[in-house]
């Protein structure tokens, strides 16, 4: 199994500069979104112009099974959501070099402008019902996310479908669930981080400072064995979070290199779900939601493991929708 993370998005749709005229998504002028993603995105995916999205490429991932050529595309009518696998492929401005992954580097073949590399990515889309918004979960590995392109997907897909909508689509927040894992869940670590490190802290670091270099400081803070992050210490995270106050304001903290503008990232668990919850500068709260999955035989993560990961995420959020 490997780790990835699951991001999730909140979405409504409103007629043209009337953001605040939300329609229900089961009732959008007679039609049901949900049907119409059900019958029309997969097709409207494979076919999508890349020059629509700066030259990317896009397709639901195909398989071969007993003897047919099929989509990695489900849907479910009682849960009323659609998930799959979309690959989309970058890169296809530049010429790269393709090569063995060993000590001599030797180049197996060189990969031409106007060749795109593909990489998968699995999605869902909930639309529950009497609900003016749904809800999307995006994988992410690493450096790599579906976010910029399936935005733009989606979006063209509801406007060109549905009498020429728009949509908002905005970061998910379940504030007060994360205020839960941050009072009463175990703390598996907590990482603290400057981005920018002053000079003379780095030529404390490096004994030297090359001018005009940048470095970022990163210090984690892992309990071992049958030690705790001690209670006082949330209570201090929580505090500050609410009073929107940095975390390092300790003279101990300034003395390595941390001041104010630091950031603090928690991974905790609770009830056993795991959390990542990032408290940028201004502590607005960004959760990112760590899953570990089955790897397919290309690398990438099965389906039918990520599925299952991103539905068990969606009933933890204890929404009534799953």
């Amino acid at each position: 199994m490997e780790n990835r993370k699951l991001e999730v998005y909140t979405f409504n749709i409103h007629p043209n500069r009337k953001p605040n005229e939300i329609i229900l998504m089961e009732d959008v002028y007679g039609n049901d979104l949900y049907e119409k993603l059900k019958n029309n995105f997969a097709n409207f995916v494979d076919t999508f112009p890349p020059k629509n999205i700066d030259n990317k490429t896009s397709k639901i991932e195909k398989i071969k099974k007993d003897g047919k050529i099929k989509s990695i595309f489900k849907s479910n009518d009682e849960l009323r959501y659609i998930s799959g696998k979309i690959k989309i492929g970058d890169d296809d401005g530049k010429e790269q070099d393709v090569v063995e992954n060993n000590k001599d580097k030797t180049v197996l073949y060189t990969k031409k402008k106007g060749q795109s590399v593909e990489r998968p990515y699995y999605f869902m889309i909930v639309l529950p019902l009497a609900l003016k918004y749904g809800y999307l979960v995006l994988e992410r590995e690493g450096k790599h996310s579906a976010k910029s392109v399936f935005d733009r997907l989606l979006k063209k897909f509801i406007y060109l479908h549905l009498s020429e909508l728009n949509t908002k689509i905005s970061n998910f927040v379940e504030s007060e669930v994360i205020k839960e894992y941050l009072e009463k869940g175990i703390y598996n670590s907590i990482i603290l981080s400057q981005k920018i490190v002053s000079k003379d802290k780095a030529e404390q670091f490096l004994g030297t400072y090359v001018d005009g270099s940048k470095y970022k400081v990163e210090m984690k803070i892992i309990p071992l064995e049958k030690s705790i992050i001690p209670s006082n210490t949330k209570k201090k995270i929580l505090k500050n979070l609410e009073e929107n106050k940095g975390f390092f304001d300790g003279q101990d903290f300034k003395n390595i290199g941390f001041d104010d503008e630091a950031n603090v990232k928690v991974i905790a668990t609770k009830d056993g779900n795991t959390r990542t919850i990032d408290l940028d500068d201004t502590f607005k709260v960004r959760p990112y939601y760590n899953i570990d999955v089955d790897i397919d035989n290309k690398g990438f993560s099965e389906f039918k493991s990520i599925n299952k990961e991103a539905k068990k995420l969606i009933k933890s959020f204890d929404l009534n929708i799953f």
